[in-house]
């Protein structure tokens, strides 16, 4: 599954990375897909279970459209109160898909508005790559609290910003320490 794996972030030893979700072709993909249409915008997206250089992936596929002040698709994964620990130093996550930037949204149980979120951005590409993001990367959006990596909800790949074609797959994510 490593091969011709880019890494971006600090180098995280791989016996440090742990799994909250792996792809596998025989399981159901725990992430839920979620547009602007839930505020009336006219984007588009589906989930879909892939196979990217070999590996099996999850797959937001659509299109991202401006129109009645929409602009987001986005694929969200739930995180199980015992899955996130105050001990961890991080996040991680292998993308692949269309030469594009994302965002990687994290939701705590600090946050009670929609547009609220810890976030960075990703810039994805059509090899898999994964990407280290140490919590201190997660940058606060339209909240003062500060991140507190033990109230971790769930996390998000989001298409955002801009009217394109998305296409972003994963087929890795979890925390290290």
């Amino acid at each position: 599954m490593n091969e011709n794996l880019k890494t971006q972030g600090p180098a995280v030893r791989a016996e440090h990375l742990i799994d909250v979700y792996q792809a596998s072709q025989d399981v159901h993909s725990p992430w839920t897909v979620i547009s602007d249409q839930v505020m009336g915008g006219v984007s588009s997206a589906e989930l879909r279970q892939d196979d990217r250089h070999s590996s099996p992936c999850t797959c937001l596929a659509g299109r991202t459209r401006l129109e009645n002040n929409g602009g987001f698709v986005q694929m969200k994964l739930e995180i199980e109160p015992s899955q996130s620990r105050a001990d961890y130093k991080g996040l991680f996550i292998e993308l692949c898909g269309a030469a594009h930037d994302y965002n990687l949204h994290v939701k705590t149980n600090q946050l009670n508005k929609p547009w609220q979120s810890f976030r960075c951005t990703l810039p994805v590409e059509p090899q898999w790559t994964r990407f280290i993001v140490p919590y201190a990367q997660l940058h606060a959006h339209r909240t003062d609290a500060e991140l507190q990596p033990a109230e971790i909800r769930s996390v998000a790949v989001v298409a955002i910003g801009t009217a394109f074609d998305v296409d972003a797959c994963v087929r890795r994510f979890g925390f290290f320490r």
